[in-house]
C-alpha cells in the first residue's frame, strides 16, 4: 500500500475506468473466499486421528520450537523472506527519492577546487563612535 501511494497514479482515469476492472475483481474475490473456505472446512473435518501424549522430557518451550523451525527446518525459505523485505525496503526508498527542480546539491569539484582569494575579502572600515554609543545607550 505505501508503495502505490508514493507512485502518484492518476485516480481520475482509474475511476472512470472502474467497472471495465468488476470482473477481474470479482473473480479474484471468489478465489479468496473459495480459498478461505477450503481451509476452514479441512480444519473442522480434519484429521482423527488420536493425540498422544507428550513425555515431559521431550517438551520444548514454544521460543525454542520457533527458533528450530525458523533457522533449522526453514532457513533457505527465512533468508529468502528477508532478501525480498530488503528488495522492498531499497524499492521504497529509491520510489521516492525523485529529482526536483527546487532541491539543494553540493558540487564537490567546486567544494575541492576553491580558492581563498575567491571567497574571502578583507575589507578595512573606520570605526563609527555613533554606532556604538548608540548600541550602549548613551546620549550623543
Amino acid at each position: 500500500l505505501f508503495v502505490v501511494m508514493m507512485l502518484d497514479l492518476d485516480l481520475e482515469h482509474l475511476r472512470r475506468d472502474f467497472k471495465k476492472f468488476l470482473p477481474v475483481a470479482f473473480l479474484m474475490g471468489a478465489v479468496i473466499v473459495l480459498e478461505l473456505s477450503i481451509v476452514l472446512i479441512r480444519s473442522f473435518i480434519g484429521t482423527s486421528a488420536p493425540v498422544q501424549p507428550m513425555l515431559e522430557e521431550m517438551a520444548i518451550g514454544n521460543t525454542q520450537a520457533l527458533g528450530m523451525l525458523i533457522f533449522v527446518d526453514y532457513v533457505y525459505a527465512f533468508e529468502v523472506a528477508g532478501v525480498i523485505l530488503l528488495v522492498a525496503i531499497i524499492a521504497a526508498v529509491a520510489l521516492t527519492l525523485r529529482n526536483r527542480k527546487d532541491s539543494k546539491s553540493q558540487n564537490i569539484h567546486e567544494q575541492v577546487n576553491v580558492n581563498s582569494a575567491d571567497r574571502m575579502r578583507i575589507v578595512k572600515m573606520g570605526s563609527d563612535m555613533a554606532a556604538k554609543q548608540d548600541a550602549r545607550g548613551e546620549k550623543k
